[in-house]
């Protein structure tokens, strides 16, 4: 039997420069471990999709998003990741990575959530949100304020110089739909991801409560609606997949559920551990568990993305080896983080030879197990740490 460490020895040189050589985080330490609590399944809606896009089943998956990469070349992509999330103007690249081989439909990157003010009528704005031709904000702003959220006040609300706008709102959901329509077809793209679709109004405490949304309720049930608009008006019938980051989920996770009807899949941009340098609680990290076996046992997908620096080889392991309890097939995984979205970091343990799960995770007293054909993956939940052995 032998552990697997988060080495890059296996990876082509060019990838091998700046990563690093990781040593196993060794056993897991003594001491029991608090039972797990029982997590009692949520009622699940009947999922929509009529259709199953076609995504690699494999267990292990990488996910890559939302910029062609820095720090390599597109056939380091093409052959070590599996699923791809880029944004409207990275059509050269998305080709290229189709002429080497890869056949996982491409997804087109939008903010759900806002659009953004150039600072002027004519600059072009990103192309990373709906309103993308010159002019857009301006013509909005003029003739159509209503489409804009407000906060309890009556003003707009702007982060950033990007202006949020109105979930509910019939005639921003009908613009929003005709230019994801009008960019996938134009441009050649297989499906959509959507950045910030919120659960709650947690984000919004601090940027201002929207004047029509004043509870938890209202909001969600808001961006549902405009979920449902988007998915059964165009990427149901078209057989286009269309995922979501679905945020501030807190306790949310009924309304996540709900979402998901009318997604085809999720990202999870804090999975495993908390952001940066800190750790999920217990009963936060179980619910994780639950809730994206249950999402894969839907026929959803999921990204997850565990948050951490490129050295950290504890960390990348005990969020890795995370993955790999749940992982059944329909999940891919990714350990970065927001400012290092555009280099592609690449571990030895991504390509453990465990084959095939011979069950579902299980907790042994002290530590989450899950066995494989070829050896087993813990997680101590007590230490933060855990191993991949194979035989």
């Amino acid at each position: 039997m032998h552990a697997t460490s988060g080495r890059p020895g296996v990876w082509p040189a060019r990838i091998a420069c700046g990563l690093f050589v990781a040593a196993l985080v060794a056993g897991c330490a003594g001491g029991k471990q608090p039972a797990a609590p029982a997590i009692t399944p949520l009622p699940v809606p009947t999922p929509l999709t009529a259709f199953t896009p076609a995504f690699p089943q494999k267990i292990v998956q990488l996910a890559w998003f939302y910029k062609p990469p820095e720090d390599s070349n597109l056939a380091t992509l093409a052959q070590y990741f599996n699923v791809f999330v880029l944004t409207k103007n990275d059509e050269a690249a998305r080709d290229a990575l189709k002429a080497q081989g890869v056949a996982a439909p491409m997804l087109q990157y939008f903010a759900f959530d806002a659009i953004q003010d150039p600072g002027n009528c004519t600059d072009r704005p990103w192309g990373n949100q709906v309103a993308y031709e010159a002019g857009d904000f301006c013509q909005i702003s003029e003739q159509h304020p209503d489409w804009f959220m407000l906060d309890s006040a009556g003003r707009r609300i702007v982060h950033e110089g990007n202006a949020f706008m109105d979930p509910g709102n019939a005639g921003w959901r009908e613009f929003f739909l005709q230019r994801v329509r009008q960019s996938q077809q134009e441009q050649g793209w297989d499906g959509v991801f959507l950045d910030n679709v919120e659960a709650s109004l947690y984000k919004r405490q601090t940027r201002g409560l929207p004047g029509p949304y004043l509870d938890d309720a209202g909001y969600q049930a808001a961006i549902e609606g405009f979920l449902q608009y988007l998915y059964l008006n165009y990427f149901q019938p078209q057989r286009r997949p269309l995922f979501a980051n679905v945020i501030a989920i807190q306790d949310q996770q009924e309304a996540y559920f709900r979402y998901m009807r009318y997604l085809d899949g999720a990202m999870e941009e804090g999975f495993g551990v908390d952001f940066y340098n800190g750790f999920l609680s217990d009963s936060d990290w179980l619910e994780q568990m639950s809730r994206f076996e249950q999402t894969q046992r839907l026929g959803k997908r999921l990204i997850l993305v565990s948050n951490g620096t490129r050295l950290d080889a504890e960390r990348e392991l005990y969020a890795f080896a995370s993955y790999l309890l749940i992982a059944n097939g329909g999940a891919s995984f990714r350990y970065s983080n927001n400012r290092s979205y555009e280099q592609a970091w690449l571990y030895d343990n991504y390509i453990s030879d465990l084959g095939d799960p011979t069950g579902q995770r299980y907790f042994d007293g002290k530590v989450w197990r899950r066995d494989f054909a070829g050896g087993a993956v813990t997680v101590d939940l007590k230490t933060h740490t855990a191993t991949i052995t194979t035989h």
